[in-house]
């Protein structure tokens, strides 16, 4: 029988979850449940009622325990992108439980629509080079499938993230177009860089920085956004069902925000109202804001 958390208490419901190592798919909603209901009071007891897989065995407990110094790391996203659930038997269901999760696949999503951003663009590149600039390029899975599914390409990327283990990462796994990449090491608040950009994209790094350092590197990477270019910026909406989730378990904070919010931003950073527009994945879980230059 289906057990609902107005039937069992809570705590005796998570021993009956633990006891056959993790949900099934007829306890994911009673699950989530009881983490929505949570009053604030309550979260560090729920936690330590958790403490079985809040390491970084599960892709939450990695979150949680912040190996790498951060949420959100390379590490974290690369899973998701891979659909990554743990040979051991303790945490695979944890895995899984995690993977259908509504901000996972929206992560999965916004990848897509790199994709499909980068594929346009060398559509149009009519045999000239392009320059891509991405701000927090994590595993760079976006680009390895771009690259992968592109018959001639002309797009050349520079890529920025502060974690050099990223970078380590990234460059290894797309040593076969090393010749089109240039990494950088850097914190985006202080990259500069001699070139322009035909797009500028950057998914999961925003929605880390206080609305004054959003508008300010607005501000920043738009004039290294070359006539008829574009810079495109994801954020987590402020409609995100997983939100009390990544919190409670995995310590996972972010400045989540509405299309309002974005285009507020970009508004602020001085760009033109008719060059702005927001898009978002096909959850609407990520928004993007996106900022055209007018062509000279």
């Amino acid at each position: 029988m289906k057990q609902t958390q107005e039937t069992i208490p809570p705590d005796a419901y998570l021993e009956e979850i633990f006891a056959k190592n993790g949900p099934d798919p007829g306890d994911f909603e009673t699950v989530l449940n009881i983490i929505d209901s949570l009053k604030p009071e309550h979260i560090e007891s729920f936690r330590k009622a958790m403490e079985p897989i809040l390491n970084p065995g599960t892709i939450i407990g990695f979150s949680y325990t912040k190996p790498f110094g951060y949420n959100g790391d390379f590490f974290i996203i690369e899973k998701i992108y891979q659909h990554y659930a743990s040979p051991d038997p303790r945490y695979r269901k944890w895995d899984e439980f995690f993977h259908l999760l509504p901000a996972a696949k929206a992560v999965v999503n916004r990848k897509k629509l790199a994709i499909e951003m980068l594929t346009s663009l060398n559509d149009a590149a009519n045999g000239e080079k392009r320059r891509v600039l991405i701000l927090g390029s994590g595993p760079m899975t976006e680009v390895n499938e771009y690259f992968r599914q592109t018959d001639e390409n002309y797009l050349h990327f520079d890529l920025v993230d502060l974690d050099q283990r990223a970078i380590d990462y990234a460059s290894k796994k797309n040593q076969a177009y090393i010749d089109y990449l240039r990494f950088f090491n850097r914190n985006a608040i202080r990259f500069s860089s001699d070139s322009s950009y035909d797009l500028i994209w950057s998914a999961g790094l925003f929605d880390y920085f206080k609305d004054k350092h959003f508008v300010f590197l607005i501000k920043r990477y738009y004039e290294y956004v070359s006539p008829g270019g574009q810079m495109v910026i994801g954020n987590f909406n402020t409609q995100n069902p997983s939100r009390k989730i990544m919190e409670v378990l995995g310590d996972w904070f972010l400045y989540h925000r509405s299309e309002d919010e974005l285009l507020r931003f970009a508004s602020q950073a001085g760009v033109p109202a008719q060059m702005t527009d927001v898009l978002s994945e096909e959850l609407g879980i990520n928004l993007f804001l996106r900022m055209r230059k007018p062509v000279a």
